[in-house]
């Protein structure tokens, strides 16, 4: 393990699990896979963090501690309608009502406010029962940081601005923002050869999700640049294979192992067929079976060609 992964480790242990803290409260309303922090907040208006201070059957009472988007002060005490939330819930997907337990800190995606009958205002949630996720007490500052960033590229409201602010947060030391800039690169086939020098070094963080997104990323912009030439492309090459070969987690490893077909499999053949043969776990080996499998599918065809062309004369 080299010194970057032994000073990150710590601070990333704290934010890997940050999607779905296992246990939370709100599980039923957040799992991993669904939307990343920087896709959950973009339709909500409102986005505060702050501790719940107890549900009267109808509201809760919610003292926010940090006004991330919208006008609501910092310290101040709101209405939360819960009551709605709940009723409005797809009860097939969600069979048990959202609960804000008191005492407990949570992220919370509100509309604007509308005004009940004796004069004070309430706020319904954006997304219903899926606009709160818990704040885990050992990564909140980390959390609340990377959800800042996100909703100063979203208030930009500029496309050529987000993608430049993704490449930035790359070089971010935060762990959520620079996995959620590589899921967003993936996601939308951003990435340009000159921040490959950014997704290099995140093969070795000590974050596996990290190490496979960069993977990732790295094979599609080799992909989508194939033909011009890729700034130390050697080097690049031999960072990938040690990962594809050597990294302790699987995914990663199927991540590089299929980001090497981008730099042309005749090229990689010999590794693929390595790690076809040898990695021991099987979605690794069959990652790598699978593109040597079509790759000679496709050099018999070709090879079939001129016989075939000779035949009809």
């Amino acid at each position: 393990m080299n010194s970057f992964r032994i000073l990150a480790t710590v601070t990333a242990s704290a934010l890997i699990a940050l999607a779905a803290p296992p246990g939370s409260a709100v599980d039923t309303f957040h799992k991993i896979g669904e939307l990343n922090y920087y896709e959950w907040i973009a339709v909500a208006p409102i986005v505060v963090a702050g501790t719940s201070l107890g549900d009267n059957g109808r509201h809760v009472e919610f003292r926010v501690r940090h006004s991330l988007r919208g006008t609501t002060a910092d310290g101040a005490t709101i209405r939360i309608d819960l009551k709605h939330a709940n009723r409005n819930r797809r009860r097939s997907d969600n069979p048990f009502s959202l609960k804000m337990a008191e005492q407990t800190d949570f992220i919370v995606l509100l509309e604007n406010p509308h005004t009940l009958k004796d004069g004070a205002q309430a706020f319904r949630l954006a997304r219903g029962v899926h606009s709160v996720r818990e704040l885990p007490l050992e990564a909140q500052q980390g959390l609340l940081e990377a959800v800042a960033m996100f909703v100063e590229i979203q208030n930009q409201k500029d496309d050529r601005v987000t993608w430049r602010r993704m490449g930035q947060m790359l070089e971010q030391t935060n762990p959520l923002a620079i996995r959620t800039a590589l899921e967003q690169m993936f996601k939308f086939r951003r990435g340009t050869l000159d921040q490959l020098f950014s997704v290099r070094p995140l093969f070795d963080h000590p974050d596996p999700s990290i190490r496979q997104n960069a993977a990732r990323v790295a094979g599609l912009v080799v992909q989508r640049h194939a033909d011009v030439d890729v700034p130390e492309e050697e080097a690049l090459l031999a960072e990938l294979i040690g990962v594809a070969r050597r990294d302790e987690t699987v995914e990663p490893r199927v991540a590089a192992t299929e980001a090497l077909a981008a730099f042309g499999v005749s090229r990689v053949e010999a590794v693929l067929d390595e790690i076809a043969s040898s990695d021991p776990e099987q979605s690794v080996r069959y990652s790598a079976e699978r593109i040597l499998m079509e790759f000679r599918q496709e050099q018999e065809v070709e090879s079939a060609r001129p016989r075939l062309a000779g035949d009809s004369n």
